[in-house]
């Protein structure tokens, strides 16, 4: 039995098997899957930056999370643009309110801030 692993097995006693070549398209499995993101995409319409709300208690950071009702109401989102590129500050209820934090803006940091309506959906 030994001598058998050792001296391997004689060719006459070999089967020969053509290798079967595996025919893997992964853009073409993913195909489906990319067309459905893209639908889902164009019907959501597009992306609004919606950043947390944080507020400063006791030297602490706190995070709040906005409810979805507050943002189905959002109207307005206030953007300021820096060197980096456009920023987002936040959204506001109404258009008075947001007049007013670009005016706060304007005066205190001397920075124009764009006030760019929402879509309503």
């Amino acid at each position: 039995m030994g001598r058998a692993f050792t001296d391997g097995v004689s060719s006459n006693k070999k089967i020969n098997m053509a290798q079967r070549r595996r025919s893997w398209k992964p853009l073409a499995d993913l195909q489906g899957l990319t067309g459905r993101t893209q639908a889902i995409a164009e019907d959501m319409g597009p992306l609004v930056d919606v950043p947390a709300m944080v507020r400063i208690e006791n030297e602490k950071w706190i995070f709040e999370r906005i409810s979805q009702e507050v943002l189905m109401h959002l109207t307005h989102r206030l953007v300021i643009h820096e060197v980096e590129g456009p920023r987002t500050l936040g959204a506001t209820l109404d258009l008075e309110t947001a007049m007013q934090v670009a005016q706060g803006m304007a005066t205190s940091e001397g920075s124009v801030v764009l006030i760019e309506p929402l879509s309503s959906n």
